[in-house]
């Protein structure tokens, strides 16, 4: 029997992941493809690879393209701005996955869902990027030198919890608690607007935490939590003892970069 090599098709957003991505299937060979979206993948971050450029909602042609490429495996990785009904610009096929999923009454996790059941009707499999990032996701430990204190991880417990509520209802992945209370939940904004917004809203005393894990319904394939150096640094500038995350659900991007800044600074990664 011949076996069909494999053909990576990526779906690349903002941010490293999809740098990262590239990056390996390079280094080990593998074929790898781009369809970059109009005002949502930056430039340069397909620009060693083929690719093409579309616009959200022509998904005739993004399945086209993808067929004439032979991609057998479709991988989507990295930040992506939910466009109102008003930006998408749905071509015949767009609009009839539009009224057949009826995509305007759900969250991101219902579209994501609905996009990746579609995407395989159609033939193509859809792979989490940590099944090419095998160092991808965040492990259950501490990896820095400084460790939670018994007050920090009774902060963290707290924050799972509201976590685990605020998911259900699909907003956000990630909120800050300090002594007990929540300072701030993250929206629309995302993480790094949201570390910067409660700075007002901090008390004397023991600092704040930044916590992060994934709703209770959410597929394992797109949009995981994710952090990085880029996280720590913002963390850093607003003076958090640390950052905790779901263990086996969290993308931790730069992971040695991001470890080694932790410990010179002195806040913690924690993996619950």
């Amino acid at each position: 029997m011949v076996l069909t090599p494999r053909v990576i098709g990526l779906i690349p957003g903002q941010g490293d992941l999809p740098i990262r991505i590239i990056e390996r299937c390079q280094a080990q060979d593998n074929k790898i493809v781009a369809v970059a979206l109009e005002n949502q993948t930056p430039p340069e971050t397909v620009s060693s690879i083929p690719h093409i450029w579309l616009k959200l909602g022509t998904v005739g042609t993004l399945l086209t393209y993808l067929r004439s490429q032979n991609v057998t495996h479709i991988v989507m990785a990295g930040a992506i701005k939910r466009p109102s009904l008003s930006e998408l610009s749905l071509d015949w096929t767009g609009t009839k996955l539009l009224a057949k999923m009826g995509l305007t009454s759900l969250g991101d996790d219902g579209v994501l869902t609905a996009i990746i059941k579609y995407l395989e009707e159609e033939g193509f499999t859809v792979i989490a990027a940590d099944e090419l990032l095998d160092d991808l996701l965040m492990p259950s430990q501490c990896l820095t030198t400084v460790h939670p204190s018994d007050v920090e991880l009774n902060d963290i417990q707290i924050a799972r919890q509201v976590l685990s509520k605020l998911g259900e209802a699909d907003v956000g992945q990630a909120l800050v608690i300090q002594q007990g209370l929540i300072l701030g939940v993250e929206a629309i904004e995302g993480t790094e607007n949201l570390v910067n917004r409660v700075q007002s809203y901090r008390r004397e005393g023991s600092k704040p935490i930044l916590v992060k894990m994934a709703k209770p319904q959410q597929t394992l394939k797109v949009d995981l939590p994710t952090i990085g150096l880029q996280t720590v640094e913002q963390c850093i500038k607003n003076n958090f003892a640390g950052i905790a995350v779901e263990a086996g659900k969290t993308q931790i991007l730069k992971q040695e970069e991001a470890v080694a800044l932790a410990n010179k600074e002195k806040i913690f990664i924690f993996g619950f």
